[in-house]
């Protein structure tokens, strides 16, 4: 049946976390695939005033979804944008950064 499952797999794999700013839930489930391909980071504290949070979805494939989940806050956080405080600028920079 390639990347699919005859019946998805349900489990759900959930938590939850806080510091002092805010609260925030998770929850994952596989699905009909027949592996998770869409995870999630949580950066709580990446500095005093900023949380970093993302689901990365799969289907550029797992392995670069992984590998934002796992570095993409890093790159957002080297901009000049970020330091100036343009957060939304220094994400659109870390993704296009990493398409050239």
């Amino acid at each position: 049946m390639g990347a699919y499952l005859s019946t998805p797999k349900a489990e759900k794999f959930s938590g939850d976390r806080e510091n002092y700013r805010f609260r925030f839930g998770q929850s994952s489930m596989e699905g009909w695939r027949a592996s998770m391909e869409d995870p999630h980071a949580a950066y709580p504290d990446v500095d005093s005033t900023t949380s970093f949070v993302g689901v990365y979805d799969g289907h550029g494939g797992k392995v670069v979804a992984k590998f934002c989940a796992k570095f993409l806050h890093q790159q957002v956080l080297k901009g000049y944008d970020y330091a100036a405080g343009d957060i939304g600028t220094s994400v659109q920079k870390a993704f296009s950064g990493w398409m050239k």
